[in-house]
């Protein structure tokens, strides 16, 4: 991401609850799938610092700030040039619940 890269507030969804993020226009565009939500699994790993807070469906509540972020690159080749470069998951604070759940992978 360049630093002059505009990011704007948007809403993005989890299957555990969801997140308020800062993100570029190209983040955006990578994470709709054609209807009106942007979802946090095809943003991929966003750092700390862009989220502004997090809702945690397990809790009920929102809380401020990221939640935590866990991640591996096992590089693990799947088949037909398709590896696995990265996966992780976002996870509340709180309760350990799974927020959302990432895959990034390189052909």
């Amino acid at each position: 991401m360049s630093e002059n890269e505009d990011l704007e507030e948007k809403k993005l969804l989890g299957s555990g609850g969801y997140a308020l993020a800062r993100i570029t226009e190209d983040e955006e565009i990578k994470a709709n799938l054609g209807i009106p939500q942007i979802f946090l699994a095809n943003v991929g790993r966003l750092s700390e610092d862009r989220f502004l807070k997090y809702y945690c469906n397990v809790c009920g509540k929102d809380f401020d700030g990221s939640p935590i972020i866990k991640y591996e690159t096992p590089n693990e080749e799947l088949g037909q040039g398709v590896v696995l470069v990265e996966k992780g998951e976002y996870k509340c604070k709180n309760c350990d619940n799974i927020i959302a759940l990432y895959r990034k992978f390189n052909k």
